[in-house]
């Protein structure tokens, strides 16, 4: 490619796409060497990543462009099959460490208690207005919902660590740590891009920031059954997950109304989907363990 005739750029899902006389290629910037992780994951039989074609040695990496003009709910499906397999490939056990569980139990905590506190002193600043403007009477009519969510994501919270307490092993996995549909490119061989913040973790965090990104445009009930069909969750996994979804954003507010109505109407539209999405989560556990117990 370096002796190649450069002919245009444009951008795709916000990265930049160059047309040389061999071929279109992603231009991404670097932040991390990925040729141990690309070994990684061919030694775990893994081909589903998108190979470097060229490595500048402090700035970027080249990659092929790839067309991909998938619908985007055939593509989120195909997303869920391929993350799974990956978790499934690389899938380990080891002891659990009671210092690291109560560390995240801990910062989780911190984490919802600020939330806490910072909707209180929202509530109590808008409800000192004489006259409320639309973005914060929209805030207003729902913040129980979000105080709602937030005690649902701390007992969610305590679940998943009275069962961690208990626990001797536990289960580990490559994640990702970016999937969504932007990183994701549905052609002929499907591939992930972006494993610049891929590490071994909880399997938890790979379906939950594919949740935070794309729920609002997809609708993750049967999404999140296929991955179960094919990696299911075990109880503190679901436990983790359903705290962490609950756990949304600060609303920040600006001087523009407009831009504020649409966030609020966002951070909305967000926790009733969540809730929606915990209840009937519940009832199927229930409706699960109904029919076992009467077998």
């Amino acid at each position: 490619m370096n002796s190649s005739y450069f002919h245009n750029c444009f951008y795709v899902r916000g990265k930049k796409v160059i047309e040389t006389d061999e071929g279109k290629f992603f231009i991404v910037p670097k932040s991390r060497d990925k040729k141990k992780i690309f070994h990684y994951l061919e030694m775990k039989k893994f081909p589903f990543f998108l190979p470097v074609e060229i490595v500048n040695r402090n700035s970027y990496e080249i990659y092929r462009y790839v067309e991909d003009d998938t619908n985007i709910h055939d593509k989120a499906i195909d997303l869920v099959h391929i993350l799974s397999l990956l978790h499934v490939k690389t899938t380990t056990y080891q002891e659990v460490v009671l210092d690291n569980v109560k560390k995240l139990y801990e910062d989780i905590l911190n984490q919802l208690d600020i939330l806490f506190q910072f909707y209180e002193k929202l509530v109590e600043n808008i409800e000192s207005h004489i006259y409320m403007s639309p973005d914060e009477y929209l805030f207003i009519r729902n913040s129980s919902l979000f105080y709602q969510n937030l005690e649902q994501s701390r007992h969610y919270l305590e679940l998943w660590y009275q069962n961690k307490k208990q626990a001797s092993k536990e289960r580990i996995v490559f994640l990702h740590g970016k999937p969504c549909l932007d990183t994701f490119i549905d052609g002929n061989n499907p591939y992930f891009m972006e494993w610049d913040d891929s590490y071994r973790g909880y399997v938890s965090y790979d379906f939950l920031y594919f949740y935070k990104k794309n729920s609002l445009i997809l609708e993750m009930q049967s999404l999140f059954q296929i991955y179960q069909s094919k990696y299911p969750f075990s109880d503190d996994e679901k436990y983790l997950f359903f705290c962490l979804i609950l756990l949304d954003q600060k609303i920040e507010f600006t001087s523009n109304y407009y831009e504020n109505t649409v966030l609020v109407q966002n951070r909305v539209s967000y926790a009733m989907k969540v809730k929606k999405f915990i209840l009937e989560q519940d009832q199927k556990n229930q409706k699960a363990n109904q029919e076992e117990f009467s077998e």
